[in-house]
């Protein structure tokens, strides 16, 4: 690890532990902790660190290697005893194997690269999953809001409708009615606040924070400005994700992997060309002589050459070249679904956020002709020229504006947010 990936993983990790004291956290603030803190992420960050070891290894191979021996050993007989000692180096360098080992360092290489990839995708899953979850919750605040209105409404329509019912201007079955509208809508105020907590929750255990961590989104306002905003050309979404998606790029990757695997595999018809080398000496101890002398006068050396030439294998490389060949065939077809799954995510994501636009503008227009209808459905109630099931007919069809408007909204920004992602800008609000 260099001294400049050291300083970024130092100064993330300040970052991360500064958030956890804090009190709000804006999406910017869960993503860049989660991309850095996630479980899954720092087991990719491990993959990787293996990859690199592999490659070292690797481009080791094309080094000589170097072993030394030595052995003691008593061997007894009838007559006499005998202790003896073997001394000895060897090397052996291969020198030529049909460029195997360069292929291997290339393959080491790409695989390391290809799990680097593998790491910023995971991490690109985690902000996704992040910001899906934070934008649920925003929506489940805003749905909190409406329904505290509605229940105040609705609280202040059973007053009234209690004085109309103890002067005998209507009836008990029209004053229950009131009654279990009001009750409704509290039922309904309950339920946004049981998902509110639910989605805080999840969004909790997706930063995998502590359980006695007291976690606090920050919650900006979502406005028309972040809706109706311009969209490129669902072309221009698509050949920039081509461009900067790590699954594209791995899968990508995976092709040239198969072609050095196919390349190895048919290395295995040529012939291998070794070096090797030997010194060595030993000494019996009760034999004539000092211990020195006996290693100088056995000392030995040897230095060979060692052909190996593949004659007949039981099929062995033409198997393995015949799989290489389908392994090479698999890699094309997992770049080409790669290309296609991110065709269908960014054609989803674009008629998503272009019908979540038009259904925000045609939600908004339902919404003020619905609070309209209702205003005036709720001052006639008030001078008695509407009876009970028009006022909760009325309420009933403004709450359902204001939810659909809810809904549309926060689609329509989920769409846009991830299509901007897409395109490699940064998810914020």
């Amino acid at each position: 690890m260099n001294i400049k990936y050291k300083s970024v993983v130092l100064v993330l990790l300040c970052s991360s532990l500064s958030l956890t004291a804090q009190n709000k956290w804006s999406l910017k603030d869960c993503i860049n902790y989660a991309r850095q803190e996630n479980i899954k992420v720092k087991k990719s960050r491990i993959s990787v660190q293996s990859a690199e070891i592999d490659f070292k290894q690797a481009k080791a191979a094309l080094f000589p290697s170097l072993s030394g021996s030595i052995s003691q050993g008593y061997t007894h007989s009838k007559d006499d005893g005998v202790f003896s000692g073997q001394y000895g180096l060897n090397a052996s360098w291969t020198i030529y194997d049909g460029k195997k080992n360069r292929n291997n360092i290339k393959q080491a290489k790409l695989q390391k690269e290809a799990y680097e990839l593998d790491s910023e995708t995971q991490q690109n899953d985690i902000e996704i999953s992040i910001t899906q979850t934070y934008l649920q919750l925003l929506y489940a605040r805003e749905s909190i809001k409406n329904n505290e209105n509605i229940v105040t409404s609705s609280g202040a329509q059973l007053k009234q409708t209690k004085d109309f019912f103890d002067a005998g201007s209507i009836t008990r079955a029209e004053y229950a009615q009131v009654e279990a509208q009001c009750s409704s809508d509290k039922y309904n105020l309950v339920l946004a606040q049981n998902s509110f907590d639910s989605y805080l929750l999840e969004l909790k255990q997706l930063l995998e924070l502590d359980i006695d961590l007291q976690f606090e989104p920050d919650f900006p306002e979502v406005g028309d400005e972040n809706i109706h905003v311009f969209l490129p050309s669902k072309y221009e979404v698509y050949q920039t994700a081509l461009n900067i998606m790590p699954e594209i790029q791995s899968s990508k990757l995976g092709m040239d992997i198969a072609e050095i695997e196919r390349q190895s595999a048919k290395a295995g018809y040529l012939p291998t060309i070794s070096l090797n080398g030997s010194i060595g000496s030993n000494n019996i101890w009760n034999e004539g002589g000092s211990f020195t002398k006996q290693l100088s006068n056995k000392f030995n050396q040897y230095v060979g050459v060692s052909v190996s030439i593949p004659i007949f294998d039981n099929r062995k490389n033409k198997s393995n070249v015949q799989k290489a060949n389908l392994e090479m065939e698999t890699a094309r077809l997992n770049y080409t679904d790669a290309q296609k799954t991110l065709l269908k995510t960014v054609e989803s994501l674009y008629q998503d956020a272009v019908s979540g636009q038009s259904k925000y503008r045609a939600a908004k227009d339902k919404l003020n002709s619905s609070e309209l209808s209702y205003a005036l459905v709720k001052e006639q109630y008030a001078l008695g020229m509407r009876n009970t099931v028009e006022l909760t007919t009325e309420q009933n069809n403004y709450a359902n504006a204001l939810q659909e408007l809810l809904q549309a909204k926060y689609s329509a920004l989920l769409s846009l947010k991830l299509l901007n992602f897409y395109q490699g800008k940064e998810i914020t609000l």
